[in-house]
């Protein structure tokens, strides 16, 4: 095989990587973002019934970062999905539409069941609030498409066995790639349910400083953060089991599971664990580093719950 000479898939797909300029493109999506979000808001009834109020204004600009980080990481999210693209042997562009489908009737769910609540409530100034910045949440929505896709393509690659027929270097360093492409959308999306959880308790507080008497409970933030968390959590699950079975089944390959009469046990023991190792299977400190990106957020709403007057 060229492998050697012509690289691997993974390795030619890591090296085009983003563009130079998606740094700087991305900030400015950022301030775009940020703009048009604070002016969109500004233009709201709800704002001018809530102006003056100090906890509004910090709200609307935590939901301007918000809208700024949903479209600088949508470009990026969609620069990653190529990418994860660009390590399958042959694709066809029905399967990049499914994933997106798939996506976006999972979303529709989610943002329907959240909008018939709030439509359901009571007429007050949060809900109008609600009513009014809707259209944030579904452009904030879209810009996450691109990313929960990219779960479902590294789950389609690790799945599909098409993509496995080269040297065992090779595959191996695919795994690598896959691992690293999930942590990096882990990390994305958690920075994002974290600003979302704390903009969402910044709301609650400045409408309370606008009403006292307001009927919003805090554990309205822990159920925005619950909701987001469990998708994220699935999107997740579904790449990382995939993955998980692909670098299990290369362990087993490369390094059987000895009988336990075997003198030379504990060398093909260790041999198997270095592989392990090499491919980032599960272990204790993985299962806690994606617990704490996907849970941090829900443990700050709960401390906020719970420290709340």
């Amino acid at each position: 095989m060229s492998d050697l000479s012509d690289g691997c898939r993974a390795e030619r797909a890591s090296a085009d990587g983003s563009p130079r300029w998606a740094p700087a493109a991305g900030f400015v999506l950022f301030i775009a973002g940020y703009a048009g979000t604070v002016a969109y808001v500004g233009n709201t009834g709800a704002a001018d019934r809530l102006e003056g109020v100090v906890q509004f204004d910090m709200w609307v600009a935590l939901l301007g970062a918000l809208g700024g980080f949903a479209l600088a990481a949508g470009m990026f999210f969609a620069f990653w999905l190529v990418r994860v693209v660009r390590l399958s042997r042959q694709i066809e562009r029905t399967t990049v539409a499914s994933w997106a489908v798939i996506v976006l009737l999972i979303q529709a769910s989610v943002f329907a069941g959240l909008f018939l609540g709030a439509s359901g409530a009571e007429a007050s100034i949060d809900k109008d609030l609600a009513i009014q910045t809707r259209p944030i949440t579904l452009f904030a929505g879209l810009c996450m498409t691109p990313g929960l896709a990219t779960f479902l393509a590294l789950r389609w690659i690790a799945a599909d066995d098409s993509h496995w027929d080269e040297s065992g270097r090779c595959r191996v360093r695919l795994i690598i790639q896959l691992r690293a492409d999930l942590r990096r959308l882990l990390t994305t999306f958690g920075a994002f349910l974290t600003l979302l959880v704390i903009t969402t308790g910044l709301r609650r507080r400045a409408l309370l400083a606008f009403d006292p008497d307001l009927p919003v409970p805090p554990e309205q933030v822990l159920l925005y953060g619950l909701i987001f968390a469990v998708m994220l959590g699935a999107f997740y699950g579904l790449a990382t089991t995939a993955i998980d079975a692909r670098a299990q089944r290369i362990i087993d390959e490369f390094a059987p599971l000895p009988d336990p009469a075997d003198p030379t046990l504990s060398d093909q023991i260790q041999r198997r664990n270095d592989l392990a190792t090499l491919t980032g299977g599960g272990g204790s400190w993985r299962s806690f580093e994606t617990t704490v990106v996907i849970a941090a957020p829900l443990l700050t709403a709960l401390i906020g719950i719970a420290t709340s007057t």
